[in-house]
């Protein structure tokens, strides 16, 4: 079977899901090629050839161009797969301009919702529409994207296995990791987002500025465009911003707790990495994030106050400390394996 994986502009948990998928059809004798934009990360094997194409965040005159791409890179495959809202658009109109009887089956992942407001919004709404009522599989990572797909006429839709495999180890200790980062303090948090508006990390600022919990670090792994931004914010709070962190593994040896503030997230990789370590966790309850953590967490409404009453409690709660990570490491033998991920992928691309 040949398949061409499409994706858009893509960071973070999107991102390493298509890397990990890709390498994971090619080793089940899937012939891949994957098409996205230059600046996304590149898979770096030899055996998947990689496609540069022109996917930007909204709407631009280099659409047509890209569709026309679209069209001439899927001649001969058997399926496409499209990740995010614009790849998904994209390739169903360059798929219309292939005979029907030549056309390559089209599954399309949706891995965020309709955002923005006025006119954004409204275009989004359509590029979903269009994709539901065209695509031959949608799979929604989390349950309120499957819901709305649902509604716009999807003929065939499911809840995306969403697989993280385990985070690296470290052979250091965790007394060696604290004294590398001049970490003195008792508590140690610990966040790993992309610095973007979705990851409500004002949310993060807010909470730690009215905690009443005292000796403590909160670790800030991650970049993006809010960095400076947010630095500035964070000013006189416990707060250390690390930038692009390689080591996660080092992070989650000592966390106290793995906190998550979206607002709103699908199956987020970093919370199953966390729980993978059985670090215990504390998330905003929103988009997917339940169906990752079941009840192994403190799930709280999204505003500072609910965060920071949680955090203090876990943090003053040593008993509770232990209970999340006995929670956290059952919770992670129920996760998605990568072998089942694979194999909802592949009847979806089979038909």
């Amino acid at each position: 079977m040949k398949v061409l994986e499409v994706s858009g502009k893509a960071s973070g948990g999107m991102g390493t899901h298509v890397r990990l998928l890709c390498q994971l059809l090619v080793d089940a004798s899937v012939e891949v090629t994957l098409a996205q934009p230059e600046t996304n990360t590149s898979i770096a094997r030899t055996d998947i050839p990689e496609v540069p194409l022109a996917i930007s965040s909204r709407p631009s005159r280099s659409d047509q161009k890209t569709i026309l791409q679209l069209k001439e890179l899927a001649a001969g495959f058997d399926a496409v797969q499209a990740h995010g809202m614009r790849a998904g658009a994209l390739s169903v109109l360059a798929l219309r301009k292939i005979p029907r009887a030549t056309r390559p089956r089209l599954v399309v992942t949706l891995h965020n919702q309709v955002s923005g407001f006025g006119s954004t919004r409204l275009i989004g709404g359509y590029l979903l529409g269009v994709i539901c009522k065209n695509a031959d599989v949608v799979l929604g990572v989390s349950p309120d994207l499957v819901d709305e797909a649902k509604r716009r006429g999807a003929r065939s839709v499911e809840l995306a296995l969403i697989a993280a495999q385990k985070a690296p180890g470290t052979d250091k200790d965790r007394d060696t990791i604290l004294n590398d980062l001049r970490i003195d303090t008792s508590l140690c948090f610990v966040t790993i987002a992309r610095l973007a508006p979705q990851k409500g990390l004002d949310i993060l600022i807010k909470a730690a500025q009215q905690m009443q919990l005292s000796n403590y670090t909160w670790l800030i792994a991650g970049d993006g465009p809010l960095r400076e931004e947010l630095e500035s914010a964070a000013l006189g709070t416990a707060i250390r911003f690390l930038g692009r962190w390689q080591e996660i593994g080092e992070l989650l040896k000592i966390a106290d707790a793995v906190v998550s503030t979206s607002i709103w997230e699908g199956q987020p990789v970093a919370l199953q990495e966390a729980l993978r370590a059985g670090c215990p966790v504390v998330a905003t309850n929103v988009g997917g994030t339940s169906a990752v953590t079941g009840e192994a967490a403190l799930l709280v409404a999204p505003t500072p106050d609910a965060l920071a009453e949680a955090l203090d409690g876990i943090g003053q709660d040593a008993d509770l400390r232990v209970t999340l990570h006995e929670a956290a490491l059952k919770r992670a033998q129920e996760l998605p394996t990568p072998e089942q991920m694979l194999a909802q992928v592949l009847v979806a691309l089979q038909g």
